[in-house]
């Protein structure tokens, strides 16, 4: 199952730093939300619609006349219970930004840590060209920061370049991983604005605002045809009826109303078919992480996958002999 998301309203999806009015600092958002909040807002969406009892189902659906006849627990999982719960059969990819206008949809991807943007003057100028970082075939000589022992990424542009801000859509990103390096980018402003709100709470015994207690708070406003995009396993249907074209759905801080549209999704088979043959030809591979993404539970390598070793960078995913030459990172969420 394919659905777009496409918000009435401004969107809220706080970061994890602490918020509280009076404190000098306001709550910022993460857009696109995380694979996290999402799932959030898909079984909400199919307790809300296809059930209603949701005492019953925090109990474990004790008591429910539909109980042998309904698939919900198993579908999206049963509420944690002593630190354990579960998500059922539902699988979920995104969400991404997506732009679905005309039947057509196109999802944007962040652009990847090793695109950089040639500096004109100590700015970025609108038409200034991308560059592609690349690992260098040796170390270079003497001492340096780089961990693991790892290959630096270089350019060989003579002008200063900087990190950069945007992104491609999934026909650009196929280029890319296929080696044809996009000359554009689509700037977040043509997606989506961000929006400043102030406030002050309130006391609610008296009524009355509370002396110096304000409070800021970041909030999204996505472009006309522009939302999130999800792609959705495991679940039959999100409301009760079966196969709604389109439907109503809460999301994000102050549940903000918007629609849900059954799609169909992006078809990566040709892009797939291409690299399986251009893989075929090369002796390495690019490893592109479309969202936030934890590879050690015990975050004992950091952002090292566990099938890494740390000091040979070598290991094996699924049955595939590699070692890692380079990496290129953002901040960590």
């Amino acid at each position: 199952m394919q659905i777009f998301i496409e918000p009435s309203d401004v969107l809220l999806f706080r970061d994890g730093r602490p918020f509280s009015a009076g404190e000098g600092h306001g709550a910022r958002s993460i857009f696109p939300p995380t694979s996290n909040t999402i799932q959030g807002v898909i079984r909400s969406k199919v307790l809300a619609d296809r059930c209603g009892r949701y005492q019953q189902y925090r109990n474990g659906c004790l008591g429910c006349p539909d109980k042998n006849k309904c698939t919900i627990a198993e579908e999206i999982g049963r509420p944690a219970r002593n630190g354990r719960g579960s998500y059922g059969d539902m699988h979920l990819k995104g969400a991404l930004i997506a732009r679905y206008d005309q039947s057509e949809l196109t999802a944007y991807f962040p652009l990847p840590a090793d695109v950089v943007q040639v500096k004109d003057k100590d700015h970025f100028a609108v038409d200034s060209q991308l560059r592609y970082l690349g690992p260098l075939q040796q170390p270079l000589p003497g001492q340096s920061d780089l961990t693991h022992s790892l290959l630096p990424l270089w350019t060989p542009e003579t002008k200063p370049v900087g990190a950069i801000q945007g992104y491609w859509s999934h026909q650009e990103l196929a280029k890319y991983l296929l080696g044809e390096y996009p000359h554009s980018f689509t700037s977040t402003g043509k997606l989506y604005a961000s929006e400043s709100r102030f406030g002050i709470e309130v006391d609610n015994n008296r009524q009355t605002v509370k002396e110096g207690r304000l409070y800021q708070t970041e909030f999204i406003r996505c472009q006309e045809n522009v939302g999130l995009y999800v792609e959705i396993e495991g679940i039959r249907h999100l409301s009760a009826d079966p196969d709604p074209e389109m439907g109503l759905i809460g999301i994000g801080g102050e549940n903000k109303a918007a629609s849900c549209t059954k799609i169909l999704g992006i078809d990566w088979g040709n892009f797939t078919k291409r690299l399986s043959e251009r893989l075929k030809q090369s002796d390495g591979f690019k490893l592109y992480l479309a969202t936030p993404t934890i590879f050690d539970s015990e975050h004992k390598q950091g952002w090292l996958p566990k099938w890494i070793h740390p000091e040979t960078l070598s290991g094996e995913f699924r049955g595939i002999q590699v070692k890692l030459k380079a990496a290129a990172l953002g901040r960590p969420r």
